[in-house]
């Protein structure tokens, strides 16, 4: 079937529609018949009901978005120029705002109250604005401090909101998480990771295993250009990936989980890629046990035993 054709009654129907909510302040519904009727046909005195009725319900964004449709329109005149300036303050277009009214005042020898009225609105949107993300960054910063009695999934929200953090605030929030022992693997190698693309050099203590350890982001690697982790994925894709694509798959998604928390130690913990690799195919019954002597006993017993410590931490997510 081909794409849906829209007719000319389709586009009256919407624009009746449209305008019927409009004059009964349901901006919500008006912006959904606008939307329709604008994409069948982008006329101006639609747009501008349009732009109206977003700018009603909030979404100043998006009614700057469709104001720009058609600009030379709202800067036709200065009452619409007033207007599209008050979409700008309110969507936080700061300095696209203040260009249009100064350019305005440089125009009336800068003796227009209006245009100085609108600067400021522009001084107190940012004055709010500024109020709101000190709020904001102190609430993130006291979950950031408090994640030791988050679940893994809160830990990684938390995360998520501290990457909007101003760098130096992020650093000292990461120095918190990442020595506290409570915190999970991932969200650290994450966090680690983060401070790593941003050339961070601050040194940061890191709680690794019941450890205190002391690590430079800007002097380490991510977990993709670690010696293990190249080896092994080697290995993997020589060994399984052709002919068991699906154990391959499996396997992978375990490697790389371990990975992740024993990061950014792995190569101190993954001495031998190629011994952990048998021991991930032996656990999955694709090697029988071979005879072997003392000395790899040993070895395996030890590659054991840091496995059995990494599924376990695994377990404790679920």
């Amino acid at each position: 079937m081909g794409e849906k054709i829209e007719f000319p009654k389709n586009y009256e129907t919407y624009l009746k529609k449209a305008i019927d909510s409009f004059d009964l302040g349901n901006m919500k519904e008006a912006i959904l018949f606008f939307e329709k009727a604008y994409a069948i046909k982008q006329e101006l005195n639609i747009n501008s009901f349009y732009v109206t009725a977003l700018y009603q319900n909030g979404q100043y964004k998006k009614a700057k978005i469709i104001a720009d449709k058609e600009i030379n329109y709202y800067k036709s005149e200065d009452n619409l120029t007033l207007f599209y300036v008050t979409i700008l303050i309110k969507g936080h277009f700061f300095i696209q705002a203040e260009k249009i009214v100064k350019e305005k005042l440089s125009q009336t020898n800068d003796s227009d109250l209006k245009w100085h009225s609108q600067l400021e609105s522009i001084e107190k949107e940012k004055e709010q604005v500024r109020i709101q993300n000190e709020k904001k960054n102190e609430t993130i910063t006291k979950n950031i401090f408090s994640m030791g009695n988050q679940s893994f999934e809160k830990q990684t929200h938390t995360l998520k909101e501290a990457k909007e953090l101003p760098l130096p605030q992020f650093i000292k929030a990461a120095s918190s998480l990442l020595s506290n022992p409570y915190v999970n693997s991932i969200v650290k190698t994450t966090t680690i990771e983060y401070l790593i693309d941003r050339k961070v050099e601050n040194a940061i203590i890191l709680e690794w295993f019941g450890e205190q350890r002391v690590i430079k982001p800007i002097e380490m690697l991510p977990i993709a250009k670690t010696r293990a982790v190249q080896e092994i994925e080697l290995i993997l894709k020589e060994t399984i990936e052709n002919s068991d694509p699906i154990l391959f798959e499996v396997i992978s998604q375990e490697v790389n989980l371990h990975f992740m928390i024993l990061y950014p130690f792995i190569d101190e913990v993954i001495k031998s890629p190629s011994e952990w690799v048998t021991l991930y195919l032996k656990r999955y019954n694709q090697l029988h046990e071979g005879s072997k002597d003392e000395k790899e006993s040993v070895a395996q017993k030890k590659i054991e035993k840091w496995m059995y410590r990494l599924n376990e931490e695994i377990q404790t997510w679920i």
